[in-house]
């Protein structure tokens, strides 16, 4: 029994399921992956290839746009616009348009011919008369040119120069006069070897693959890489690049074609086909080397997992045993009996948490305690205090006789609005008093203290009466006024002014309290606006013996309490408009309207 129970225990269960979860997962990951894995990435090679392929076009299409702004240099020239007039220029104005011919300088640029509309034509600083353009223009070169108003042409052909046929990539281009309606000249500029280098910019040259640029006519203009192999792009693959040419210009096609994977697209004008052809081996040998090595690595991991089973299985079973025996016979009273282990596994952190555990369900047990203590003198407090007011009240109608009686009408005001002001305070014991009684109580603070600061400031109180009756928290606009009078206006004898505005607006009541006084300083004004934002301990540490802040850090304190992050008060202080505090809290959906 005792070797049965053994066999089905931790250390052997652990051992035979490490072997199965090595064995198992691994094989069918072998056989399932292998094709996903080759697909995957002989995909990735593809798209590297791919992207060299856009490479090419890019290079091609930024040195493109720079074409332009070089024949548009000859157009503006004033010499050659002086040669297509039709009075034939002088020896020394030939020399100039010639000289004008070389004036625009470009690295792609290798020679450039400009035959004006008299049958000169001006290149290597010779001025040669009485030419017949068919003479050098090439049949491709004409029929461009033919079609063509006013826009550079980039293409491949060959020129009669000097009695030599020169083949390149040239940029050609009719040149009119910007005023008179004259026969056109033409621009012939040739690319020179920097604008085939710059087309194969930044792809990697040192491979088996073939870049090259061809035109639509199978004619290949450039070529680079290819290293170790010799073959020539067949007629087959530039056949078959023509045939699978996307339609929208810059995307990238490939097909397979003489046992290589191809690659084309080509540009906006359907001028040129850019080509990248590669050995069908060298795309997929990264699939098969990645193949390989998986295979060899599965193969260690599961010997490598069946021999560490074996060793790894005994602190884990006994880290296990411990852990189960003592939360076992936990019975909730024996919070000091914690869990030590060290197997520098997940296990650990598991004693960690549960040691963590004891030590808070301890002091959540003190923390009731005490809350059950507060509870209970918070319920006695309440009970006294539902007494004193009484008295109190009885007593401030008493000195509101006497004074009335002998005709003291400060006095009467004052203790009036005192009383008001006691009432609002203690509302029953209730947290929320209508914002009518809000802004009563404070109404009766300004008018206590514009008795005891006589000629100090006037107040003024606008409100819409819709929301009299929403309930708000009580006294959060008293310590606002407070501050107003205790610290903006303590540089002031008279002409203070306060403004307490209540409206509601998109689901929120506003109360702004504004006043003409002192302006804050920055650092009260930074902390005052992110108290919102801090923890309660913080908000009342704020302003640790600090003078504005201590009634406003109760007011926030209350606010975070009873709306979370769904509050704000922001303070803002200049100069010019003085101080305004904005308070937005949400109104209850089921608030009365008054």
């Amino acid at each position: 029994m005792k070797n049965s129970k053994q066999f089905y225990g931790i250390r052997k269960k652990l051992v035979v399921f490490t072997i199965l979860a090595a064995i198992l997962p691994l094989g069918i990951m072998g056989v399932v992956l292998a094709g996903s894995i080759n697909r995957n990435v002989t995909e990735l090679n593809l798209e590297n290839y791919s992207h060299s392929n856009s490479k090419m076009i890019g290079n091609y299409q930024m040195m493109e746009q720079g074409f332009d702004e070089l024949t548009r240099s000859y157009i503006t020239n004033s010499y050659i616009q002086k040669s297509l007039e039709r009075k034939e220029l002088l020896p020394q104005d030939k020399a100039y348009v010639n000289r004008s011919l070389w004036y625009p300088n470009n690295q792609y640029t290798e020679y450039g011919i400009f035959i004006d509309n008299k049958g000169n034509e001006y290149f290597s600083n010779k001025v040669i008369e009485n030419v017949n353009p068919e003479d050098i223009l090439s049949e491709e070169l004409s029929e461009a040119l033919k079609d063509n108003y006013s826009l550079t042409k980039i293409m491949y052909s060959t020129i009669n120069r000097n009695g030599q046929e020169d083949s390149g990539i040239f940029l050609v281009r009719n040149i009119r006069h910007m005023e008179q309606n004259v026969s056109p000249g033409v621009l012939i500029v040739k690319l020179n070897q920097d604008f085939y280098d710059n087309i194969f910019f930044d792809v990697n040259q040192h491979t088996p693959a073939v870049y090259a640029m061809v035109t639509m006519d199978g004619e290949i203009c450039c070529r680079t890489g290819g290293e170790g192999q010799e073959e020539e792009i067949s007629r087959e693959i530039l056949r078959k690049a023509r045939e699978e040419l996307p339609d929208e210009a810059g995307e990238v096609v490939h097909f397979a074609a003489d046992s290589r994977i191809c690659f084309a697209n080509t540009d906006k004008d359907g001028e040129f086909i850019f080509l990248s052809v590669v050995p069908e081996s060298v795309v997929q040998a990264p699939a098969r080397n990645f193949l390989k090595s998986l295979g060899l690595t599965m193969l260690i991991s599961v010997i490598v997992c069946v021999i560490m089973s074996a060793f790894v299985s005994h602190p884990f079973r006994k880290a296990i045993s411990g852990i189960s025996r003592i939360m076992s016979h936990f019975d909730g009273e024996s919070l000091n009996q914690e869990i030590q282990i060290s197997t520098n596994t997940e296990l650990d952190h598991v004693a960690v948490s549960y040691n963590k555990m004891l030590k808070h369900i301890g002091s959540l047990m003190e923390e009731v305690k005490k809350e059950q203590e507060e509870i209970r003198i918070n319920e006695y407090n309440s009970l006294v205090y539902q007494i004193n007011p009484h008295f109190l009240y009885n007593t401030l109608d008493n000195v509101h006789m006497l004074a009335r009686m002998d005709g003291d009408e400060t006095m009467v005001k004052l203790i009036q609005s005192l009383s008001r002001m006691l009432r609002i305070s203690i509302s029953k014991g209730e947290n929320d008093v209508s914002l009518k009684d809000e802004l009563e109580h404070v109404k009766c603070y300004l008018n206590i203290e514009q008795i005891r600061n006589e000629n100090l400031f006037q107040y003024e109180i606008e409100v819409e009466e819709s929301i009299l009756q929403v309930k708000i928290p009580k006294i959060i606009l008293q310590p606002v006024v407070e501050n107003c009078i205790k610290y903006g206006f303590a540089d002031m004898d008279k002409g203070g002014r306060i403004k307490v505005d209540v409206k509601a607006a998109d689901g929120f009541m506003v109360l702004q309290v504004s006043n003409n006084g002192s302006v804050m300083e920055p650092d009260i004004l930074e902390k005052l606006n992110h108290m919102q934002y801090q923890g309660m301990e913080d908000i009342k540490q704020a302003f640790p013996q600090k003078k504005g802040g201590y009634g406003i850090s109760n007011v926030v304190c209350r606010l975070c309490l009873r709306y979370g992050s769904c509050f704000q008060i922001h303070y803002e202080s200049f100069e010019e408009t003085g101080t305004v505090c904005t308070i937005r809290i949400p109104m209850a959906a089921d608030a009365d309207a008054g």
